[in-house]
């Protein structure tokens, strides 16, 4: 099958997915992995051979650029402490621990094959979550905790995996120089991401100010960056992922600023959304497509040469380290809670509760694994240094994809149940969002009385109507302007062209002073950049509706 037909067959199983889930009642993750492992048969025709850098370059970098431009920069700063803690202590700990019971339950596998598989293991996937958990809605602090986890975990356990798989191949292995190297290429690379974000808003602003590019010129500009930090940053020999991280945080914190046309941050949404949904829909066809030629052939060898004794053992050995990797992490997270509840009751002098112990459960079962796993452990070099075979290669691809789907299946009928009920506490964006409606409203109220006493001199008339017959006022003095400016004279014309144009210069007004005082708010840190976002975008839809509106009106003019 030629490349094209093997594209479109792809993205046309990622469509089908957006169908077949309300059909099938799985989540999205798992009906596109049942889709892909359909379409993989035989009689289909449809196998695809991964390239492991070719897939990290595709996938990775656009994917973690949008996860780090939509992170809340507020919230990831105040749990920076819970975030790390569990993007790198948890990464070191599963390491060392999953590592050792690899080792012991495999002793073929050497030690320093065992640490790779348990560092490629490690880094988590929270893009999976939200559907995972079906209609229940996860606990907004939660995941924001999950997805700086994912952001920073790729990195460390990648890093991780890079050096244990040198061990394994040279048999040399120094903790000092590890650890002095992974400081190098993690600063390193949120150096590169930080100076490239930068510099794309600056040309961004520039760009704005001079030349007044298409909208559809700035949106592939962006699109660009995170593959260019991801390069350069791993031409250098520093951490591409951190790199494209860095970019997306970095450029959210400065667009904020930018005078960009309302019709640019649309297309940029828009796009955006698209985007992750296609890459993050492909990837896992992709993992479903690989699944008979990894797990089903292992098994089948396997029994070939063994019999059920060896199918069992295999099935065994990536049940235990699914179950070894949720115990990790759920008595790390109680360990963390409770280390953090200590200190806040010895700072603040105050007594806080422990979490819900349903809530400890989810956060040990949302530890999903997913696109960078699988990347990583396909790309385990198939010769030693010394020409030999690769020890255990197989083994790790088949447990590390076993983990993966065990992973995903674990937390699509754990999460549902655990998050069911679990009072999610008072939201603070929803209160954020109704004071940024409330001020946004009275800045555009106060920008059209201005704008009014600017262009009439006039304060209009006071007199007191019922909210009813000021509504249908408006809807009928609307009509009525429409019908004098379709059935009127010149004169009548004229006069409505002219009303018409007061009326949407009195509405961009407005709007522009709802965006302003939205724009001061988050600077003042008053929003988190969700409600940031998301109030922006209704303004510039509005905005946008209005402006060819005026365009048409002034040319009648």
């Amino acid at each position: 099958m030629s490349a094209v037909m093997v594209v479109l067959a792809l993205l046309l199983c990622v469509a089908a997915s957006a169908v077949v889930v309300r059909v099938s009642r799985l989540p999205l993750p798992l009906t596109q992995i049942v889709l892909g492992a359909a379409v993989s048969v035989p009689d289909f025709g449809l196998h695809v051979e991964l390239e492991p850098h070719l897939f990290m370059l595709l996938f990775v970098p656009p994917l973690l650029f949008a996860d780090g431009w939509r992170m809340p920069k507020r919230e990831f700063f105040q749990l920076r402490e819970r975030i790390l803690a569990l993007a790198f202590g948890l990464v070191l700990v599963t390491v060392v621990v999953v590592g050792y019971l690899l080792h012991w339950m495999i002793p073929a596998m050497p030690l320093a094959v065992a640490f790779a598989l348990a560092a490629v293991l490690s880094p988590t996937d929270a893009v999976a979550v939200t559907a995972l958990a079906g209609g229940i809605g996860v606990p907004k602090r939660l995941m924001y905790i999950l997805e700086g986890e994912a952001l920073m975990n790729d990195a460390s356990g990648l890093t991780a995996f890079k050096f244990a798989i040198a061990a394994a191949a040279t048999g040399a292995f120094s903790l000092t120089q590890a650890s002095v190297a992974f400081l190098l290429v993690s600063i390193g690379g949120l150096l590169v991401g930080i100076a490239m974000g930068w510099g794309m808003a600056v040309f961004q602003r520039w760009l704005g100010g001079w030349t007044r590019i298409q909208a559809q010129g700035a949106v592939v500009l962006t699109l660009l960056l995170p593959f260019a930090a991801y390069l350069l940053a791993e031409r250098i020999g520093t951490s591409g992922i951190l790199a494209a991280v860095a970019a997306g945080m970095t450029l959210n914190l400065r667009s904020a600023a930018l005078e960009t046309d309302p019709e640019t941050r649309i297309a940029t949404t828009h796009i955006w959304a698209m985007l992750q949904y296609v890459l993050t829909g492909l990837i896992f066809v992709l993992l479903g497509l690989q699944l008979p030629d990894i797990i089903g052939k292992a098994l089948h060898e396997e029994f070939h040469d063994d019999g059920l004794a060896g199918a069992s053992r295999l099935l065994g050995y990536a049940a235990a380290t699914s179950a070894a990797l949720i115990a990790v992490r759920l008595i790390w997270v109680w360990a963390l809670f409770r280390i953090t509840h200590i200190y806040a009751r010895w700072r603040d002098g105050v007594h806080r509760r422990m979490p819900h112990l349903r809530l400890l459960l989810a956060t040990a079962l949302a530890g999903v694994r997913g696109a960078i796993t699988l990347a990583a452990v396909l790309s385990v070099p198939l010769l030693l240094g010394d020409g030999t075979p690769f020890p255990a290669r197989n083994l790790m691809i088949f447990i590390a994809t076993a983990v993966i789907l065990l992973s995903l299946i674990v937390a699509a009928v754990g999460l549902p149940p655990l998050l069911r009920g679990i009072a999610l506490g008072e939201d603070r964006e929803v209160q954020e969002e109704q004071l940024a409606r409330v001020r946004a409203c009275e800045a555009g109220m106060a920008a059209v009385a201005d704008e009014a006493r600017r262009l009439s001199g006039t304060v209009g008339n006071s007199s007191a109507v019922t909210p009813q017959l000021a509504a249908a006022s408006q809807i009928i003095d609307t009509y009525q302007q429409r019908l004098s400016g379709l059935n009127g004279d010149e004169s009548t014309r004229q006069t409505a062209t002219e009303q018409a144009a007061l009326l949407l210069t009195l509405r961009l007004r407005a709007l522009r002073a709802e965006r302003a005082e939205i724009l001061r708010m988050h600077r003042r840190d008053e929003i988190n950049d969700i409600v940031f976002n998301q109030l922006i975008y209704e303004i510039d839809v509005r905005e946008a509706a209005f402006k060819p509106r005026a365009g048409r009106t002034e040319a009648h003019g």
